[in-house]
């Protein structure tokens, strides 16, 4: 039975899933990954041994297939890593991941002299200025910068490319582009271009399986290997969200809303990426979501976790399920590693307004509506520029899995709620939709809008409307009040 093997690469966890092309059956194996973190602004990763989880992702994934059916590889991989590699290819330090934020220094020069909003020290340029500034005898060794997904495909192909939504040197749009050039020229940057790789269409076939790699893999060499795309992206696509207008939100380690825009807009969403030549998402970051309710589990449900096992999340959702709305007046913030605007990178999380009456359980369900929270805020952009709210929200990711929280979310936003089949797997779906047009089996990303079934539709209630506002509008009054204190415990960066 014909299938394709879509590689989706978190910065926690490798999944790799076979998908059978006939039945849409999904054969999945996961293996985890290591992130380093020797200080509060940094966050780095090795990527020789991610690809060697990757590797066993893979061959666990396909142990019991008949590999001969293999119709193509696709990978995913969070966007803007920062690999230095060698004349040999060899990586010279371990990735800047996305999450790093050494760079403040550069972030701010960047802001000041451009006069528009660059980003934090968590963004990519600045970090490309702190790795020149900082480590200048590995930019000098360093024959090719890449992100993660193009070293994943060089390792399997011998080729070095990237795609249009993880490469910030260079992009179809030509206003976007006059914004790269100029944030590349005050960054000094613009001697360097060599370093960086090209772009090529997602659905392109970059190359084909090496016999290493095939080794490495439990593969057969030869398979053709596509671009592939950054693991928001491959959600979107997953997602159906393709098109103008379209939104949908992700509810996995990280979260977001996004929303897909011919142009980019000023001042509108903390993020941007792009998702072919076509078109733009608009992305209202969170950068820990679910993440955030794992932690809590971890704390508050350890004995739990070690009976239920993988099965945890639906003991706990029973418990959040007896909370009140609004949780008895308890509210928390998700912000374990620190937000993006409105909010900052130094702000950490909270609980406030405890009693002796909160147990486990409310702390539970303030950590889940303070994601939703989150989303509300950023939905008041979106208004501020349609005039309206969306009909209905496609959400997508683990987090979509239950129910109780999708219906808090369809309570605090007053919107409904769409749940597509397998919500969990819809970067691996989208990935497997990316390859399926670069062989030919489907005409374009148009194409996937109707294949998408919804699973569940969750409508929303007026019943909780008035603690939601309320809960809301202090949840908003909390970072502004803790700004000087979170700088006076944990600095600026």
């Amino acid at each position: 039975m014909s299938f394709i093997l879509a590689i989706d690469c978190g910065t926690t966890s490798i999944k790799a899933s076979a998908i059978h092309l006939e039945t849409w059956n999904i054969n999945c194996a996961k293996t985890e990954c290591e992130l380093f973190q020797p200080s509060s602004d940094r966050a780095e990763q090795d990527v020789g041994v991610l690809w060697d989880s990757l590797c066993q992702a893979s061959r666990e994934c396909v142990k019991d297939c008949d590999i001969s059916d293999l119709k193509g590889l696709v990978i995913s991989a969070p966007w803007k890593h920062i690999i230095p590699l060698d004349s040999s290819c060899e990586p010279l330090c371990r990735s800047l991941t996305w999450m790093d934020s050494r760079a403040v220094e550069q972030a701010d020069f960047l802001n000041r002299r451009l006069n528009f909003d660059v980003g934090t020290g968590q963004e990519y340029w600045p970090r490309l200025m702190w790795l020149k500034e900082q480590e200048p005898e590995i930019w000098m060794n360093a024959e090719h910068i890449v992100g993660l997904n193009t070293y994943f495909k060089y390792r399997a192909t011998g080729t070095l490319t990237t795609d249009y939504s993880d490469n910030f040197i260079e992009t179809p749009n030509s206003n976007l582009q006059e914004r790269y050039n100029r944030i590349l020229r005050c960054a000094e940057l613009d001697g360097d271009l060599d370093k960086f790789p090209k772009s090529v269409p997602s659905t392109s076939c970059v190359g084909y399986l090496e016999s290493n790699a095939a080794a490495q893999m439990g593969l057969k060499a030869g398979v053709p290997v596509f671009a592939g795309f950054t693991d928001l992206a491959a959600i979107s696509v997953g997602s159906g969200c393709i098109r103008e207008g379209c939104t949908h939100i992700y509810l996995g380690t990280s979260s977001w809303f996004a929303e897909i825009q011919r142009n980019r807009l000023e001042n509108y969403s903390n993020l941007y990426f792009t998702l072919d030549e076509h078109f733009e998402s608009a992305l209202f970051s969170i950068q820990t979501g679910g993440k955030a309710y794992d932690w809590l589990i971890q704390q508050f449900y350890n004995a739990e976790k070690n009976t239920y096992g993988k099965e945890i999340t639906k003991f706990v959702d029973s418990e959040v399920a007896q909370v009140p709305a609004g949780s008895s007046g308890l509210i928390a913030t998700h912000w374990l590693n620190g937000e993006l605007k409105p909010l900052s990178k130094n702000a950490k999380a909270v609980f406030f307004n405890i009693t002796e009456q909160h147990d486990r359980r409310y702390f539970a369900r303030a950590m889940l509506e303070s994601i939703c929270y989150t989303h509300r805020w950023s939905l008041e952009k979106y208004h501020s520029l349609h005039g309206r709210l969306p009909n209905e929200i496609r959400v997508v990711g683990g987090g979509a899995q239950s129910d109780v929280w999708m219906q808090m979310l369809a309570n605090i936003l007053q919107i409904p709620i769409r749940v597509p089949k397998n919500p969990r797997y819809i970067g691996t779906i989208g990935l497997c939709y990316c390859a399926m047009i670069g062989l030919g089996l489907m005409e374009d990303y148009s194409s996937i809008e109707g294949k998408i079934e919804t699973s569940s539709l969750f409508i929303p209630s007026k019943d909780h409307a008035v603690i939601y506002d309320e809960q809301f509008s202090l949840y908003k009054a909390l970072y502004p009040a803790l700004k000087s204190l979170y700088e006076q415990a944990n600095g600026r960066y």
